[in-house]
């Protein structure tokens, strides 16, 4: 049955309708997300040197970050979605995935954070980390074989 379906021209295009639908919303919530980053952005600076703190910054470099892990899902998932290997769209996940745990990391406030918590963001680096080098492992092994 999963071939019947999945192999279909119908399928293939509904594929590129839902591709092309994600590639819009994305898009439009990365115009957002610019848009929030420069108000953060220019209250920080109306409110002058004094507005200088880390609290302010990392509101900032939060935006930015967000920013960023949009546009590389915009780029790197979305377009693995009808083309290529499983392989590859896996990888291109645990990218992204890997961006937004670095975001994570980069703007935790480690005072108002439990250890605990700490510690379960660290496996679930490892984990992903692990997933990718498996995943890179696997399509490296499977280029190898078709040579």
């Amino acid at each position: 049955m999963k071939r019947l379906l999945f192999g279909t021209k119908g399928y293939n295009w509904f594929e590129i309708l839902m591709v092309a639908a994600l590639t819009l919303m994305v898009s439009l919530s990365v115009v957002m997300t610019l848009l929030h980053a420069a108000v953060e952005l220019y209250h920080v600076v109306v409110a002058g040197p004094a507005a200088l703190n880390h609290t302010a910054f990392i509101s900032v470099f939060g935006a930015f970050m967000t920013v960023l892990i949009a546009l590389e899902f915009n780029h790197t998932v979305l377009p693995e979605i009808s083309s290529g290997t499983a392989v590859v769209k896996v990888r291109a996940v645990l990218l992204v995935s890997l961006l937004a745990l670095a975001r994570k990391v980069v703007l935790v406030d480690y005072k108002e954070v439990e250890y605990t918590a700490m510690i379960g963001l660290a496996v679930l680096i490892l984990a992903v980390t692990g997933a990718y080098w498996v995943v890179q492992r696997v399509e490296l092994l499977g280029k190898k074989v078709g040579e």
